[in-house]
């Protein structure tokens, strides 16, 4: 399980401007369960990725910076967002990449793994993610189809 102080920083901060006094009232604004609020808030535990998408929704910040890969805030949301798989395949066909095993050869994730993104339709742990991004050389957030900004 993976710690990170920043984000527990980045959380505490952000929902303090949450109207609720208690960590379980503050979560329910967010869309995220009690514990995988309570483990952030007390411990920096980073949760699952759709978890981190939520909370960075919510505040409207971006996800590297809720990780502490960035220090600015800002954040250009799109309307509409866009399937992670979608901006994957685009991603893809942009580096001429054929098929999910030449991937997973090139940046060192199981293909199992990449497989299990497109096939049950979930979402890459952050580590994985960040990978990706650094190996495309756009943003989490592009990737996650939360923003158009690379």
């Amino acid at each position: 399980m993976a710690i990170s102080k920043i984000l527990q920083e980045r959380v505490i901060d952000l929902s303090s401007e949450i109207d609720k006094p208690s960590k379980e009232g503050k979560a329910g604004v967010i869309g995220i369960n009690r514990s995988t609020f309570s483990n952030i808030y007390n411990y920096g535990i980073v949760p699952r990725t759709p978890a981190l998408v939520k909370i960075a929704d919510y505040f409207n910040v971006s996800v590297a910076y809720l990780m502490g890969e960035s220090d600015s805030d800002y954040f250009s949301p799109i309307n509409d967002k866009v399937p992670f798989t979608f901006r994957l395949d685009s991603l893809l066909q942009e580096k001429n990449i054929k098929t999910l095993y030449d991937l997973s050869q090139k940046v060192h994730i199981h293909r199992n793994n990449i497989r299990q993104w497109y096939t049950a339709e979930c979402l890459p742990l952050i580590d994985d993610l960040f990978i990706l991004a650094d190996f495309f050389g756009v943003s989490v957030d592009y990737l996650l189809g939360r923003t158009d900004d690379r």
